[in-house]
């Protein structure tokens, strides 16, 4: 065929329905190349929010498991240092149990015995080895006297300062501390079964702090040369009187032994 030849209306039609094909394949090729690269990139970008968010909830989630076992960690903690929980708002605050303030005065009750009474605790905390117990110098119980096992400035000075007056208390010297009598008369009670196997019923053990000694009263017939020769110069041993209506010394009076 002749190129310079006019083309024919069957052939131009023809070559016209090939381009036009072409064409239309082209932008089809495109299109699906472009929503393939847009799904692509939507799977991606999907799967990477979902790994962040998970990461920042993993995170979160070990931060407040990590601050929960934090302060359950601090609580037991506190529990097993014993610290006291929170006093609620307008609660009145826990009363202690009181104490045997009869030790030394027994139920004497005057502005000088209620002094030493107050800061007792203190003196023998403070000085173990030198306090050895307090009685009072008069039936009035105007004046005490504070016994110790050497003069010690410190502990004079202190008492002095809480009494009503410096000269309302004395100090003598003794030869066995608070704490050494203390633990004889805790002994005893303690091995108060033991001592009525031996055929030693003990009825009441207290300290007496003129005598400085640990009085031990038990029952008429209880064998009292045990307990003598095992404490020695410590203890004195006081018959309780066969009427049972009969008045005991002062001191912690123990329950009858379940027989």
């Amino acid at each position: 065929m002749n190129d310079l030849e006019p083309p024919r209306d069957d052939l131009f039609a023809q070559r016209a329905l090939m381009r036009g094909r072409a064409r239309t394949s082209r932008r089809r090729s495109t299109l699906l190349g472009a929503a393939a690269a847009v799904l692509v990139v939507g799977a991606v970008g999907g799967t990477w929010v979902a790994a962040t968010q998970g990461s920042s909830s993993n995170s979160a989630s070990s931060g407040t498991t990590a601050r929960s076992a934090a302060g359950s960690s601090a609580g037991s903690s506190d529990s097993l240092r014993g610290a006291a929980p929170p006093t609620a708002p307008g609660a009145a605050p826990s009363v202690p149990s009181a104490r045997d303030t009869t030790r030394w005065f027994g139920t004497l009750s005057t502005r000088q015995t209620n002094a030493f009474d107050a800061i007792e605790p203190a003196v023998a905390a403070r000085w173990p080895d030198v306090f050895s117990g307090a009685y009072a110098v008069t039936p009035a119980g105007d004046r005490v006297a504070v016994a110790v096992t050497r003069h010690d400035p410190t502990l004079e000075a202190f008492v002095r300062g809480a009494m009503p007056a410096p000269a309302d208390v004395e100090f003598v010297i003794r030869s066995h501390p608070f704490t050494e009598k203390q633990r004889v008369e805790q002994e005893i009670v303690a091995e108060r079964n033991l001592w009525r196997d031996k055929g030693v019923d003990v009825v009441s053990v207290t300290q007496d702090g003129r005598a400085d000694r640990v009085v031990v009263v038990v029952a008429e017939g209880s064998d009292q040369r045990l307990l003598t020769e095992k404490y020695g110069d410590l203890v004195r041993v006081v018959i309780a009187p066969a009427n049972p209506s009969g008045k005991l010394p002062e001191g912690r009076t123990l329950p009858p032994l379940q027989r």
